[in-house]
């Protein structure tokens, strides 16, 4: 009788808990994915795919709650620990900090080397103000785990021997074991001393050379100056992760036109294969007088082997670097802009104003930017060098699947948006604003390491800002939870959205613009009365492609890019991309 009664309860229980928890069908039902920087994962992926980054120790009483709230119920006591490690800013020596795996480290196996092992692959050279006074030089770049290559720089008649640094707290990252193509700083010191002259040419060259050893010679790679300024032309600046196998064109104009609402007037973004539709969509707003936008190439690397082949460095690299480029965006934004953030396409960091205010985005921050804060643990003032929103899913009812031309896309959908009231913890699709030159190391979701200790993150209160972060469709953690349905939180921004864009769309179907500078890499242009829109199934072939890649990554390093060869919404030689031989040097 006790067994039957005991049956009896767990079968109660079992009902009950069913009730709340509607079954999951994502693991048979293709849902329009979420948007991770250039990537399209779908929901039940979610969990997984955010690494908790190395973050400094929470140092004000906001962040000291926050720390303690940002591991999920669960986890090891003793990931904690690494916490506490700071990554010392230094270009003179290779710095390491623990970050909070749910991996043991027996579990992950060094990959195995390979013909390009000791290749480097160069991107961007930036000038830098060093912390301790002086000038520096930090050279993104993308190589293997382990490489003992070194080289030096030349800018005019100054040579400058450079050593390496990981971008990533650990190579290869926890996340992708098998994937050893990793992000690298090379560095180097061009004074040691504020007090010393610069010993640059009078006009800083476009381009410095890095020596390849191997073939006796120089070779190009772009020079940027980096270095501080009192003022910059820039209040914010945006870095669009590189969009990788991108045909879904009308999450362009929705990216651009929230975050110039937001203040941005410098978008930089990173390229690796779009269609031709988000190719000329991004040349709409290159045309635009009222903001800047850099394209950055950041297109496969050169190789002789198969797109198939293991040995292909590009499938041997997780998701074309994404970290690597983010770092490499801050670094440009140092001589340019105040404030620089990573984004999405479907993301909008917006205050909320549930006091019946009309703060600013830049409002918030603004209250942050000059008061110190009292670290209870370093028990200094510290003063703010980042800025951190957390995140709660959000959705619009929208037809951009659907639609066949530019001008069938309006913003309406979000006069009336449902969020939920959850605000996930720190780390978690959280994103963050930078002041760009004290930032060492940044993650997607976090700071790493600041230039200096007397800097930290602020995280801003999620009831007075945060990432509204859309879906096309209502995901799971919407349906199980408490929503803010009906909400016009981005109600009379989304107006001044839909003015903007239309008057942008209408300059660019004017003859002369769809003749002479607003043509697509195919012929496409705005006076073109239809658009493909073929965004829909490139992501369902892309996932499944994923699916099949999913039961391999335990065995070797498993990317997108294999994806490409053998997708049929578009074959490789209809994608839109940059030329790589000339985005890098290769040594």
């Amino acid at each position: 009788s006790q067994v039957a009664i005991a049956l009896g309860l767990i079968a109660g229980v079992y009902l009950i808990a069913i009730s709340f928890f509607p079954a999951d069908t994502s693991a048979t039902e293709w849902r329009r994915g979420h948007f991770y920087g250039a990537y399209f994962v779908d929901d039940r992926r979610l969990q997984s795919i955010d690494e908790p980054p190395a973050v400094t120790p929470a140092l004000n009483e906001a962040n000291e709650i926050e720390e303690k709230k940002k591991l999920p119920v669960g986890k090891p006591k003793k990931a904690n620990k690494t916490r506490g490690k700071r990554v010392k800013p230094t270009t003179a020596k290779t710095t390491t900090t623990k970050t909070p795996t749910t991996t043991t480290t027996a579990e992950v196996t060094k990959p195995k080397k390979t013909e390009n092992s000791d290749t480097i692959f160069f991107r961007t050279a930036v000038l830098h103000t060093q912390i301790k006074g002086g000038v520096g030089v930090r050279i993104t770049s993308l190589q293997e785990c382990g490489n003992k290559r070194t080289t030096k720089l030349r800018i005019g008649q100054l040579e400058i021997s450079l050593r390496k640094t990981t971008v990533h707290t650990k190579c290869p990252w926890f996340f992708a074991p098998h994937c050893n193509l990793v992000g690298y700083y090379a560095t180097g010191a061009i004074t040691s001393t504020s007090e010393q002259e610069v010993p640059l040419p009078p006009r800083l060259p476009s381009f410095a050379e890095v020596y390849d050893n191997r073939k006796d010679e120089w070779k190009q790679i772009e020079l940027i100056d980096g270095r501080s300024t009192p003022t910059h032309a820039h209040r914010l600046a945006v870095c669009l992760q590189p969009m990788y196998l991108m045909a879904d064109w009308p999450l362009i104009p929705n990216f651009f036109e929230t975050w110039i609402s937001n203040g941005a007037t410098i978008f930089y973004i990173y390229v690796h294969s779009v269609s031709e539709e988000v190719d000329l969509m991004i040349r709409l707003y290159e045309a635009q007088r009222d903001i800047e936008v850099v394209r950055v190439d950041w297109p496969a690397v050169p190789t002789s082997k198969p797109e198939g082949d293991d040995r292909n460095p590009n499938n041997r690299m997780y998701r074309t670097e994404v970290g690597t480029a983010i770092n490499d965006c801050i670094l440009r934004a140092r001589a340019t802009a105040d404030l620089v953030v990573s984004s999405d396409l479907d993301e909008i960091i917006t205050p909320l104003n549930l006091k019946n205010t009309t703060e600013t985005l830049l409002d918030v921050i603004e209250d942050f930017r000059c008061p110190p804060f009292q670290s209870r643990k370093l028990k200094r003032n510290l003063l703010p060098g980042a800025f951190l929103f957390r995140q709660s899913f959000a959705y619009a009812e929208n037809n951009w699947f659907s639609i066949n031309h530019p001008s069938q896309l309006n913003f309406d959908s979000y006069k009336s948006i449902d969020y939920e009231t959850k605000v996930w913890a720190r780390g978690y699709r959280s994103k963050v604003i930078y002041v760009p030159d004290r930032v060492f190391r940044a993650h997607v979701h976090d700071v790493v390491a600041f230039e200096s200790k007397r800097w930290t993150t602020v995280v801003i209160d999620p009831d007075r800002a945060r990432i509204l972060h859309f879906r096309q469709v209502k995901n799971k953690w919407m349906e199980r939870g408490n929503v803010s349905a009906n909400s016009g939180v981005v109600a009379a921004a989304a107006t001044g959205w839909q003015a903007a864009y239309a008057a942008r769309l209408e300059a660019a179907m004017e003859p002369d613009a769809v003749d002479q500078t607003l043509r697509g890499a195919f012929g496409l242009t705005f006076g073109s009365e239809q658009w493909p829109n073929l965004g829909e199934q490139v992501l369902s072939e892309i996932e499944s492609c994923r699916d099949k890649n999913d039961q391999l990554k335990k065995e070797k390093c498993v990317t997108e890019w294999a994806c490409r060869s053998t997708m049929e919404t578009l074959r490789p030689s209809q994608w839109v991309e940059p030329t790589n031989e000339t985005a890098w040097v290769v040594i």
